[in-house]
């Protein structure tokens, strides 16, 4: 029976799991997750109210619990909301890597997969020349780490259910990402007086920014080995990471 607090998975419909973590100024962020799908889902601007340590518990804590069995993702998912019809949305990360959210229509929020979200943070790069050769000299399927799904890498290089592209793990970006992410956690539990003011000033500033896109975003628009690639590059650098 589905807790009354906990919504509806867009996707698979089963209730997400209710999830807290750090916020901006010692405040929480209660997130909706759901592991089966290894996706969540932001109301409005939940996102941005993440602070530093709070993104780097997110992106552990969905690796760490995410089901390797999980199903297939619905071509059409429902917002948890207002139950319309989620739109697909192509947004581009700061290093101007494609990657995809299902948005609801009346603005109630948006729906991200794991592997989007880690596009979004410039923590993967495409499956290419030699790396994909090498792969395919090993293995004849692997996991889609967006949706789940079987894909021939013999093949293709796209899963054949939501057409993401198969990507491999960039450890250095996805450690340079968690460094910088901790280091500024870390001046912020320990901070330096002098330097309170300066990061107050940076974080209004990134804040705005955040909100320009935003806005401008809805402006425009009125988403052998059976393992993903994703997730077997992550277990490694955790492990190193620990």
């Amino acid at each position: 029976m589905m807790d009354p607090m906990s919504l509806p998975c867009p996707s698979c419909r089963n209730p997400m799991r209710v999830e807290h973590y750090p916020g901006h100024y010692g405040r929480e962020v209660e997130l909706d997750v759901c592991h089966y799908c290894n996706a969540l889902w932001f109301d409005k601007l939940e996102s941005l109210a993440l602070s530093p340590g709070g993104v780097v518990s997110l992106l552990k804590s969905m690796h760490q619990r995410h089901s390797d069995e999980r199903g297939r993702m619905s071509p059409r998912p429902g917002c948890p909301r207002c139950g319309e019809r989620l739109k697909v949305s192509q947004r581009r990360s700061p290093s101007n890597l494609r990657y995809a959210v299902f948005e609801c229509p009346g603005r109630e929020g948006y729906f991200i997969t794991f592997y989007n979200l880690m596009r979004e943070k410039d923590c993967i790069k495409p499956l290419t020349g030699e790396k994909l050769k090498e792969l395919r000299r090993h293995v004849q399927f692997v996991n889609c780490s967006n949706c789940g799904a079987p894909v021939d890498v013999q093949k293709t290089t796209a899963c054949d259910h939501c057409r993401a592209p198969l990507a491999l793990l960039d450890p250095d970006a996805v450690k340079t990402t968690l460094e910088r992410l901790q280091g500024i956690e870390d001046r912020r539990a320990n901070p330096n007086p002098d330097a309170v003011v300066a990061d107050m000033i940076l974080a209004k500033l990134e804040t705005q920014s955040n909100f320009r896109e935003i806005e401008a975003l809805e402006r425009r628009t009125a988403v052998g080995h059976r393992g993903g690639l994703l997730e077997a590059g992550l277990r490694t650098l955790f492990n190193l990471l620990k």
